[in-house]
């Protein structure tokens, strides 16, 4: 391993976290207005719709890993990493522009039009997805600088999903406009301005952020290196399950507040409000992580994180819905809370490919950090179809007014699901066995390994 344990320049963690921008503006627009784009204006059933969303993340769980080793098999003059942010990014945006079209097709054509684009676009944001991330375990070995990196993609992401969240509507409706009352072309054209957003945005990562770490293994990747780079990986799977749990817990927030807001509170623009207060918090929350580290350590950090998250979805639990005041408080302290987790599970996962290549003599970025890409979409697949079960069993009806128990049950879904979650997410972390110390000896083997080889 040649390896850089030294402080990164700060306009490199700035580049580097920009590329997250464009990528998460596109990402929240995909998870947002996708699936009412199929329903309302492509035509799909709901129902095909929701299979359609299934088979994908099905095929994400055998996509993404064979992704990861495709990178780790890289070697290129411009690195390991650096190559896919150049390239991939353009196939991103032409793919997002014909995701949001409507071809001249019977229905059963439409539908294999739909499901062919679809999962073309999910294999082509894992082949951005995955050596973004990954390369953030080559940039440094340093165990903090790590979270100092990405803590900047995250706090940038969160900037880039928060104004998907508010200007796309607008976006929609001024290129509409612009095109005669065209409200397809407003789609596409929506998804051509966030495509383009993500390519000048990975272009500045490309260019400014430097591969330091590499292996001097020259031993390929293969199939084999999934289950030594994961399954038997114990640090990542633990990081895994209760990123699993934790993200759940996010998600699920939400996903129920929409409902929340519209049936509980009465205002679906209660949901906006709730949401644009909260980023602030969040915001706040991510910058502080290196701060946090430094004094409780990432386990620390990520247990106190979860801890708080769930007393806070407990509080919002007992505060009913009829004090809007303590359910903002309530929430603000959960938005807190909420990035935490995020930015050091990535550093987390960072630093389980040293442990790894301890173990292999193998270093296999790609093939661990696309166990973070596929928990992604995972956890939003996992967290939708969920609420979706349990509002069915509370008997909810869409645009009907709700019974008293049907309120109490939103209630529930909105504060006890994601406190649950939390929890096992911290009980989970408690097994995690690769401190900041233990971390550090590990480079130092590897470091002294390879200057006898040398």
């Amino acid at each position: 391993m040649s390896s850089a344990d030294g402080k990164v320049p700060q306009r490199e963690k700035i580049a580097y976290g920009i590329g997250c921008l464009g990528q998460n503006m596109i990402y929240t627009y995909f998870g947002t207005f996708l699936l009412y784009f199929y329903t309302e204006i492509f035509g799909l059933l709901p129902a095909a719709a929701g299979i359609l969303l299934l088979v994908a993340r099905i095929w994400d769980a055998v996509n993404d890993p064979m992704m990861g080793v495709l990178v780790d098999r890289t070697k290129t003059r411009w690195g390991k990493f650096r190559p896919y942010l150049l390239f991939s990014p353009i196939f991103f945006a032409i793919i997002a522009v014909l995701c949001f079209s409507v071809p001249p097709f019977s229905a059963a054509g439409k539908l294999v039009y739909a499901y062919i684009t679809y999962i073309l676009f999910g294999m082509i944001y894992t082949a951005s997805d995955v050596p973004y991330w990954a390369m953030s375990g080559a940039i440094t070995v340093d165990a903090q600088e790590r979270n100092s990196i990405v803590m900047f993609p995250r706090f940038v992401g969160t900037i880039g999903a928060a104004v998907a969240t508010i200007g796309t509507l607008p976006l929609i409706y001024l290129f509409r406009d612009l095109t005669n009352g065209n409200v397809v072309a407003g789609y596409q054209l929506t998804a051509a301005f966030f495509g383009l957003i993500t390519i000048g945005c990975f272009l500045i990562t490309f260019f400014f952020v430097k591969e330091r770490v590499t292996s001097t293994n020259k031993k390929k990747a293969s199939w084999s290196t999934i289950s030594e780079a994961i399954f038997k990986n114990k640090p990542l799977m633990i990081v895994i399950i209760s990123g699993f749990f934790s993200g759940v817990a996010q998600t699920a927030k939400l996903q129920a507040l929409i409902y929340y807001a519209a049936y509980n509170l009465q205002s679906e623009a209660l949901y906006t409000l709730l949401v644009g207060i909260n980023i602030p918090f969040l915001l706040i929350g991510i910058m502080l992580v290196p701060f946090f580290t430094k004094r409780l350590g990432k386990k620390g950090t990520y247990i106190a994180a979860n801890i708080i998250y769930a007393v806070s979805s407990i509080g919002f639990f007992l505060s009913g819905w009829n004090n809007f005041t303590v359910i903002v408080i309530w929430n603000c302290i959960g938005s807190f809370a909420m990035g935490i987790p995020l930015v050091i599970q990535t550093s987390m996962i960072a630093d389980t490919i040293e442990y790894v290549e301890l173990k292999t003599g193998e270093r296999s970025e790609g093939t661990i950090f696309s166990t973070q890409t596929f928990l992604a979409k995972l956890t939003a697949a996992a967290t939708s179809g969920l609420i979706g079960v349990l509002l069915a069993i509370l008997g909810f009806k869409a645009g009907a007014t709700q019974s008293q128990s049907v309120l109490q049950g939103i209630h529930q879904v909105t504060s006890l699901l994601p406190f649950f979650a939390s929890m096992l997410a911290f009980i989970t972390m408690l097994l995690y066995p690769l401190s900041e110390k233990e971390h550090a000896k590990i480079v130092q083997e590897l470091e002294d390994r390879q200057m006898i080889k040398d």
